[in-house]
């Protein structure tokens, strides 16, 4: 007689838990140390069962890594669609990566910290299309960002538009160091309490994106 197949929802409850446990597995073994085996003993089914649901363990990878971005990306839209002024975006979508990175930092040192595989080191293999799909849903949240650039510069003028995709950048870059040198505790040795001037440090970074007479003021 054959097996019953399983319904949908309870296939996809169990791709669920295999994301949330392989997550788990790779910050704390890295994505080297991170095994089909591990997760198999994890789940408490042989390792073989896995594959019944994922074909590798880089698409699982890939899986947690589009995961991860989707997550990021819906904090930074309700930010967007919760404000008019583009500069009320931009100072709400940059202390929510500050957020997202510190309060989630299993994902984002995988995202944004850590040396692992990307999209290029897919192409022409059997998971270049899921690597594709989990980068584009990565340049969401960069494209959103270049687009309150834009308007910045549409509304405040004191932004060149040409510029919004540069600006955004340099952004990243001044966001990613804070979030750096607190989750690897650095802050701890050069403030006393290194959680309270996140914000600050945040606000800091942005004043160069505002217009000259709103520098020095929270927005």
């Amino acid at each position: 007689m054959p097996r019953k197949q399983r319904p949908p929802e309870e296939i996809e409850a169990v791709k669920s838990r295999i994301l949330e446990e392989a997550l788990a597995l790779i910050t704390e073994f890295g994505y080297e140390g991170f095994t089909m085996r591990k997760l198999g003993i994890r789940m408490g089914m042989a390792a073989k069962t896995t594959y019944n649901y994922f074909a590798n363990k880089d698409e699982i990878y890939l899986h947690v890594l589009t995961q991860g971005f989707q997550l990021v990306y819906e904090d930074l839209k309700a930010v967007y669609d919760r404000f008019d002024d583009p500069l009320d975006r931009l100072r709400g979508m940059s202390h929510a990566v500050v957020d997202f990175a510190v309060t989630r930092s299993n994902y984002y040192d995988i995202m944004m910290t850590w040396y692992v595989p990307k999209y290029n080191d897919y192409v022409g293999t059997p998971l270049e299309a899921i690597a594709y799909r989990e980068l584009q849903t990565a340049l969401k949240s960069a494209e959103l960002f270049v687009r309150v650039m834009e308007e910045i510069a549409d509304v405040h003028g004191n932004l060149r538009k040409e510029d919004a995709r540069l600006d955004f950048i340099r952004l990243l870059t001044g966001l990613h160091g804070i979030v750096a040198l607190y989750n690897n505790t650095i802050l701890d040795y050069l403030h006393d309490d290194p959680a309270s001037i996140l914000d600050a440090l945040t606000d800091n970074l942005i004043s160069d994106y505002l217009p000259s007479e709103k520098r020095g003021k929270v927005i």
